[in-house]
């Protein structure tokens, strides 16, 4: 018993998935280093799991994805985040990358041994330019369906929150000036269920006496 007790623990340590680290607070632009930085923010409406989107380089091998709680917690207690309302909690991140295009291509939760993708592909397409920051947008994640506190059903919102993540993301990072940020998203931009429906899959690991 200690045995299977102990493989199940480092099962849900490895499973794990810590929130995406962001740039530090004293970081500073530089148009010489042929690098930027996307600004983007996830929230998140229901049960702790880790909530993310995946991006990738279109004319480069950069792939990544930022993510907002984790999947696997001994101790299911949410990050403190950035904000805190309408019952939703979040954080603004901050990604330094390569300059060059990029495309968002899904989103992904994780929680628990459960796993829940679109049924249907998103594209959502921007720009990293050298020396300066790219506010991408919000990702709001709304649970729909949940086996206890594992989520099972999620609906994905894409919108324009940059009145509230622009302010957050200056307040953490008062080197960077608001002229060196341009918005990757259109003005009060509003996008529902993006990717449609979704698709829950199980990771169960076989525990073998």
């Amino acid at each position: 018993m200690k045995k299977l007790f102990s493989l199940i623990l480092m099962s849900l340590v490895l499973t794990g998935c810590a929130s995406t680290k962001t740039i530090k607070s004293d970081y500073a632009l530089n148009q010489k280093s042929g690098n930027g930085v996307l600004i983007s923010s996830v929230s998140y409406k229901g049960s702790y799991a880790g909530y993310s989107f995946f991006y990738h380089g279109l004319n480069n091998d950069v792939r990544g994805q930022i993510q907002f709680g984790e999947g696997v917690a001994l101790l299911p207690i949410p990050p403190k985040g950035d904000f805190s309302h309408l019952n939703r909690k979040g954080e603004v991140f901050a990604v330094e990358l390569p300059a060059g295009n990029y495309k968002v291509w899904r989103w992904g939760v994780h929680s628990g041994y459960a796993h829940i993708k679109p049924v249907n592909p998103i594209s959502i397409e921007f720009q990293i330019e050298s020396g300066k920051a790219t506010y991408l947008g919000n990702f709001d994640f709304i649970e729909t369906d949940s086996l206890g506190l594992t989520v099972t059903g999620v609906q994905v919102n894409y919108s324009d929150q940059s009145e509230i993540d622009l302010d957050i993301f200056s307040k953490k990072h008062p080197n960077i000036d608001t002229s060196s940020i341009v918005k990757g998203v259109d003005d009060d931009a509003k996008y529902q269920g993006i990717g449609g429906s979704d698709q829950t899959n199980w990771n169960i690991p076989v525990v073998i006496m």
